[in-house]
């Protein structure tokens, strides 16, 4: 879905952005560290004995353990970059189908909102 709205925007600061795009990351990979939990369910645990659910255990830690690094690279090239570096995010954000993660990446300087429920969710 694309926006319609071509009203010029305020240059993002791009520390800034890589600083949420890193603590984007974080949130992803606590929430993919979160299946784990799967494992707990009833009749699920004898089950993961099985080598091919065993591997599938490992690709979720192997994810966790990709996004929190690309989130510390982020955040370190964050502190890096001079402050004075600015982008427009319009037209990236445009291609963001998750209305309040194009809203975090439009205004990366306002707090990320809690919610109880979490994001809205697509089904296939």
């Amino acid at each position: 879905m694309k926006n319609e709205n071509t009203a010029p925007s305020e240059p993002t600061s791009i520390p800034t952005l890589l600083s949420v795009v890193s603590d984007e990351l974080n949130f992803l990979a606590t929430d993919v560290e979160r299946l784990h939990d799967i494992v707990e369910l009833p009749g699920v645990r004898d089950s993961l004995r099985q080598a091919q659910c065993f591997n599938v255990l490992q690709g979720i830690d192997h994810i966790t353990q990709n996004l929190a690094g690309l989130a510390d690279f982020l955040k370190t090239v964050a502190e890096s970059a001079p402050p004075a570096w600015q982008i427009d995010t319009r037209a990236a954000c445009d291609g963001v189908l998750l209305a309040s993660l194009c809203e975090r990446l439009k205004q990366p300087s306002q707090p990320r909102k809690v919610h109880a429920g979490g994001d809205e969710c697509e089904f296939f």
